[in-house]
């Protein structure tokens, strides 16, 4: 089952590592340290200390390395109580506890260097095992086996990989003799230090639980649930604000149209209080009309008929002398342009002369002669 769930976190670290975000972020983080102060650079760069343990003939001989460099060096007894005190004080001011390698010696292992194709980088350890039998004088069975990739070639398709196998009995042996002890790898020294492999079995290695990550991870979920929280707030009351804007919109809306409906009736009332005060300032009164014309007509004349028709005034009737009519009419106030319709004709019984004619109505009111009418 761990192996089920190693494989893919192998691969997505071997994607990781290729990528060119890896080598940013490493460049970054190169030059953030670069710009602290040298205290700060060395305790944000530093190392967590490795406790090595490696079988020598009086027992163990136990070290504490630190960035490259052995700290603290220790030999105890054979037996595992002396192993498990002497671990335990090396570990002894340390905020956590630190990883444990046992270090195997090197000439029970077998390193090699490998050239294989660049297309085998994703399942490298199956390669590595199916080809176990012919790089080395183990089957794939009978040995504890490591690798790590030392350079790429992408220009050949190649990589160069190093190969570190023990056999099992060997480090079976040693993990008898250290017991209940934890162990995080197993491994071979360069220079006193540990090489970089890995050849412990997986159900062996300790289970470490970083407290630190884990309350870190905590604030990060907390940080998002928070982010999300506050996006979310920000977004519902924008959406309340929207539709608070929309109801004073449709409330204004409704008041703009209330008030357009009262515009346009005001409009329609002074349009038509216009429109008659205008008829009345255009056209004459028919009262001033008739007393302009009952004040000129003389005595010896009378209308027959009286006609408005549109902006015109009819007159037929009798009188001594028609002909004199057009110049009395001409003298009016309210009439303009005053005219014969037809001719002139004497009438027997009467003895005066019948007439017909027609004259314009003036634009405006006829001021005062009402009282001129009334004056006759």
């Amino acid at each position: 089952m761990l192996e089920l769930i190693q494989k893919p976190l192998r691969r997505l670290k071997q994607r990781y590592e290729k990528s060119g975000f890896a080598q940013f972020l490493s460049w970054w983080r190169a030059e953030l340290l670069s710009a602290l102060p040298p205290a700060w650079r060395e305790w944000l760069a530093a190392e967590p200390p490795v406790v090595t343990l490696a079988p020598a003939a009086e027992g163990w001989l136990l070290r504490r390395v630190r960035a490259g460099r052995v700290e603290v060096e220790e030999t105890v007894a054979a037996d595992r109580d002396a192993l498990l005190s002497g671990a335990e004080r090396l570990r002894a001011g340390q905020e956590h506890a630190p990883r444990q390698v046992l270090m195997l010696p090197s000439g029970r292992t077998l390193r090699r260097r490998l050239t294989l194709p660049l297309a085998a980088e994703e399942h490298l350890a199956s390669v590595l095992a199916f080809e176990m039998d012919r790089q080395t004088p183990f089957r794939a069975d009978q040995i504890y086996f490591d690798h790590r990739i030392q350079k790429r070639d992408p220009s050949a398709r190649t990589m160069l990989v190093e190969l570190l196998a023990v056999p099992r009995a060997v480090l079976d042996e040693l993990l008898q003799k250290v017991g209940n002890l934890p162990l995080d790898a197993a491994d071979v020294a360069v220079a006193e230090l540990p090489a970089g492999f890995n050849l412990l079995p997986p159900e062996r290695r300790a289970r470490r639980v970083d407290k630190r990550l884990r309350i870190n991870l905590i604030l990060g979920a907390t940080a998002v649930a928070l982010i999300w929280l506050v996006m979310w707030q920000s977004l519902a009351l924008r959406e309340r604000a929207i539709e608070d804007l929309n109801a004073d919109k449709a409330q204004s809306s409704a008041a703009a149209m209330q008030s357009a409906e009262l515009k346009r009736q005001l409009r329609d009332a002074i349009e038509g209080a216009s429109f008659l005060a205008d008829k009345k300032a255009k056209q004459a009164v028919t009262v001033d009309v008739l007393a302009e014309i009952t004040r000129l007509v003389p005595d010896d004349t009378w209308l027959e008929r009286l006609s408005f028709i549109g902006n015109q005034v009819q007159l037929q009737g009798q009188s001594a002398r028609a002909d004199k009519l057009i110049g009395i009419l001409t003298d009016s106030r309210c009439l303009s342009k005053p005219q014969f319709q037809g001719i002139i004709q004497p009438d027997g019984a009467t003895g005066k002369e019948r007439f017909s004619l027609a004259a314009d109505l003036k634009t405006g009111a006829c001021h005062g002669t009402d009282t001129a009418a009334g004056s006759r």
